[in-house]
């Protein structure tokens, strides 16, 4: 088994050095890690203009309770210069913090913009400033300030929205390639998935997106399952991060073991179409 013989070649601290694997051997070592950063994602496709898109992970929970380290993260990104923390007006974040510390679903996104605020997913079609991700979807993004008031007045449950800290940025016709190499199904998006939380769900999402895909899919989902039949959500508790920590610093050193941060600036272009 050449994964066994990969691992044989780990030093005493379980580090592998890439540059002394033969090219076979390389090239299935990065096929590997990229499957374990991979495996399983349910992703909504949130733009997509030319040749570049943006993706968001639907089933990695992060947290579903709010610290002010997270709330921060959240509403104002993970980097806000001193100078600029001064303009960031504290009520803001303390009417987040009314409205969602007690129960809010906050999404690890991907791996590219961690440090810039969570972007925003729900189906409400009349929420203030929020905006359709394509046409006839009726999902929308945006609208955090009118979500706040909203929660607070009772008119909304904290549960209708969904955060997610990160994407997948694809530029130069990339995610097309990752389709045709097979590293993911494109499938027509399905409103009642994307908006449902990974909350002690009966079977994990990619399971019931695999399984509504029907024919030979079916049969893909019965085998992992049989391969993996130990899977198990787990809800992060972010308590025990100390509040004195500054702009959730400690949140994005977590993030950032997760995936390697790439801090591109978001493609501001017109959305075209959206799918699972």
């Amino acid at each position: 088994d050449k994964r066994k013989k990969i691992a044989k070649k780990a030093d005493a601290m379980g580090q592998i050095d890439a540059t002394k694997l033969s090219e076979d051997s390389s090239e299935l070592l990065t096929l590997f890690l990229d499957n374990q950063e991979t495996w399983q994602e349910v992703c909504l496709v949130l733009e997509q203009k030319g040749g570049d898109a943006k993706t968001l992970v639907l089933n990695r929970p992060m947290a579903f309770k709010l610290t002010e380290n997270l709330g921060k993260l959240v509403l104002n990104g993970a980097f806000v210069a001193k100078d600029d923390a001064k303009l960031v007006d504290r009520r803001d974040l303390l009417r987040f913090m009314m409205a969602f510390s007690s129960e809010c679903a906050v999404y690890v996104g991907g791996p590219d913009d961690q440090a810039e605020p969570a972007i925003m997913i729900h189906g409400i079609k009349d929420l203030p400033g929020a905006e359709e991700i394509s046409p006839g979807c009726n999902i929308y993004r945006g609208g955090i300030p009118a979500a706040v008031d909203g929660v607070l007045e009772g008119k909304y449950s904290p549960l209708e929205f969904r955060f997610f800290v990160g994407c997948h940025n694809y530029k130069e016709s990339s995610l097309d390639v990752a389709v045709h190499l097979g590293k993911y199904q494109p499938i027509a998006c399905a409103r009642s998935v994307a908006l449902k939380q990974c909350i002690s769900l009966p079977k994990p999402l990619w399971h019931e997106v695999v399984e509504m895909c029907g024919g030979s899919m079916i049969d893909l989902s019965k085998l992992e399952l049989m391969k993996h039949d130990d899977i198990q959500f787990e809800v992060v508790d972010e308590s025990d991060y100390d509040d004195d920590e500054d702009d959730a610093e400690v949140i994005f050193g977590e993030l950032s073991a997760l995936y390697n941060t790439d801090e591109d600036e978001d493609d501001d272009d017109e959305d075209e179409n959206a799918f699972l």
